[in-house]
C-alpha cells in the first residue's frame, strides 16, 4: 500500500475518489463505489462522506502541498465545476427547441431533484424549521401557476 490515499488519475468517474480509495487498498473501485451507494441510503452518509472527500483528497501529483493548500484548491475546482455545469444548464435551457417534451422534463428533472435535497436536509435535521405537510400543497401551486402563466403568454 502507498503512505497517502489521493485521487486516481486514470480510474474516475467524477472525481477519482472511489478509484483513489480502491487503489489505496488494493480493491476493485466497483466494490467502492457500491459502497457509496449503499452508504447514500444511510441518511445520505454517502453523499456527505464523498463530498468531504472529494475536498480533502489531494490529486497523486499534488503530495507535496498542505493540507490547507489542497483543501483551497479542491473547494476552488469543485466551485469552477459547479459554475461550469450551471452555464451548461443555463445554456441548455436558454435554446429555444422545438420539443417541448424535453424542456419540461428538464423542468421536472429540477423539481425532483429539488424536492431530493429538500428530503435530504429534512432527513439529516438540517432545515428543522421546512414543514413537510407544507411541500406538496407548495410544489403542486408552483406547478399549477406555472401552467397558467405559460398557457397565457
Amino acid at each position: 500500500m502507498s503512505t497517502r490515499i489521493t485521487k486516481s488519475k486514470t480510474d474516475r468517474v467524477i472525481d477519482g475518489v472511489c478509484g483513489g480509495l480502491a487503489e489505496y487498498f488494493r480493491i476493485d473501485s466497483l466494490l467502492v463505489r457500491l459502497a457509496f451507494v449503499a452508504l447514500m441510503f444511510i441518511n445520505g452518509m454517502g453523499i456527505i462522506l464523498y463530498i468531504i472527500l472529494v475536498i480533502i483528497m489531494p490529486k497523486a501529483e499534488k503530495l507535496d502541498q498542505s493540507p490547507k493548500e489542497t483543501i483551497r484548491e479542491n473547494v476552488q475546482e469543485m466551485g469552477e465545476r459547479v459554475k461550469e455545469a450551471g452555464e451548461e444548464l443555463g445554456a441548455t435551457f436558454s435554446k429555444k427547441t422545438e420539443e417541448k417534451h424535453s424542456n419540461r422534463a428538464g423542468w421536472f428533472g429540477i423539481l425532483l431533484i429539488l424536492i431530493g435535497v429538500i428530503f435530504l436536509l429534512k432527513n439529516l435535521n438540517l432545515i428543522k424549521w421546512f414543514n413537510d405537510d407544507l411541500l406538496w400543497p407548495v410544489i403542486i401551486i408552483c406547478i399549477g401557476a406555472w401552467l397558467l402563466i405559460k398557457r397565457w403568454r
